[in-house]
């Protein structure tokens, strides 16, 4: 089951890129990119919040001329899907009512979408803290890659034909497997080079012990990648401080164009959100994050199965 996952994330058929009508024409041109690295179709949702006025429509609808907020979504939603269109990349338009995050869930189960692209929101003071944007709801709520495309995402990294560099950030924990197959699948099919980065937190260590801590960490880091994909020829990095600033800095001085990394976990949900390494990445990265909920494989034996690794 996590193979085929794998295989399917990596290689998706079906997008879905979830829009607020109001991100501009970044979101649009790096899934327009996506999309035709693997020829895939894309859903273009767009959830119109509930209101009074339609207490007695269902929660979750498709295009309906009860509202004018659902007739202006559904028009603006056609004019962003022609751009698709123009791209030889075909495009759905869906409009749905209710909360935001729960809707594209609910849509991405249903139509067994692969991936699902997001813009984030930037705010500040008392609404940063209270309320999660919606790119940030569903890397905890749902079992499959979210990419997310920041605010400093430029818009010239969605041209071209295919991946460049892929960055793997990981924590080491077991179940980072997942994510390391799945960079490895997308790296092999993109012929990109793949990096696997980890950041010491290590400020109490003697010199010694950084030495062996950073050992440890790339034998590890090598560990992680499938048997069947060393000949892709990845690089391993070991470093120290901060992991989001560290993240940031190697992803754009080694010029990426993804980072891969899994999202906190359910239970740390909402107070890991804002301060997470996940949130600072996202928001501040030049390229598209993917993020995946590193509790996706549960058992050992999951893990085995999936990366045929063997312990050094």
């Amino acid at each position: 089951m996590a193979q085929n996952a794998v295989a399917r994330w990596s290689n998706p058929e079906l997008i879905l890129v979830a829009t607020n009508l109001l991100e501009g024409k970044t979101l649009i041109q790096h899934a327009i990119f996506q999309a035709q690295l693997t020829k895939a179709k894309v859903i273009l949702a767009h959830v119109v919040l509930p209101s009074n006025s339609r207490a007695n429509v269902p929660e979750r609808t498709t295009i309906s001329l009860l509202d004018p907020s659902i007739r202006a979504a559904k028009t603006k939603l056609e004019e962003m899907a022609i751009e698709f269109q123009h791209e030889g990349v075909l495009c759905e338009p869906i409009v749905l009512t209710g909360h935001p995050a729960e809707q594209i869930a609910q849509l991405a189960k249903s139509r067994a979408a692969d991936r699902v692209m997001v813009a984030t929101r930037f705010c500040a003071g008392v609404a940063r803290l209270a309320e999660p944007s919606i790119a940030e709801e569903l890397t905890l709520a749902i079992d499959i890659p979210v990419c997310i495309i920041g605010r400093r995402a430029h818009p010239a990294a969605a041209f071209g034909t295919s991946l460049g560099g892929i960055l793997l950030a990981t924590s080491l924990h077991s179940g980072n497997s997942l994510l390391a197959s799945f960079a490895s699948s997308l790296a092999e099919l993109n012929h990109a080079q793949l990096t696997l980065l980890h950041v010491l937190e290590n400020e109490e260590m003697s010199q010694q012990q950084r030495e062996i801590a950073r050992l440890v960490a790339r034998r590890r880091l090598a560990a992680l990648v499938p048997d069947e994909a060393r000949y892709t020829r990845p690089e391993f990095l070991v470093c120290e401080g901060d992991p989001a600033t560290e993240i940031l800095d190697k992803a754009c001085s080694m010029s990426q164009e993804i980072i891969i990394l899994g999202s906190p976990h359910p239970s740390m949900f909402p107070r890991s959100l804002t301060n997470s390494v996940v949130h600072h990445v996202a928001l501040e990265s030049q390229c598209p994050v993917i993020a995946i909920k590193p509790s996706l494989i549960s058992s050992a034996k999951e893990i085995h199965e999936l990366t045929s690794v063997k312990a050094l």
